[in-house]
């Protein structure tokens, strides 16, 4: 399993999404949230900047950059 779909499986988990309700929220489609799931594709810029809109508070762990950096940001461990 690739990287990114490690860590969206972790977001469905903490926010209780599935991958339909996520596609909804994040303005993506179901397929693209679906593919994500099982390891079939990573998001497109234009698709990753829609999770990160929609999702801020994973910005620093989708691009595993220091959470210091921006507030209110939420890290799990791999």
């Amino acid at each position: 399993m690739n990287n990114f779909t490690t860590k969206f499986n972790l977001i469905l988990n903490a926010e209780g999404l599935t991958p339909t309700k996520f596609s909804r929220i994040a303005g993506i489609t179901q397929v693209a949230a679906s593919d994500y799931k099982i390891n079939r594709s990573t998001p497109s810029a234009s698709n990753l900047f829609k999770i990160i809109q929609a999702f801020p508070c994973y910005t620093c762990y989708i691009f595993d950059l220091d959470p210091k950096n921006l507030p209110n940001q939420i890290i799990f461990k791999d």
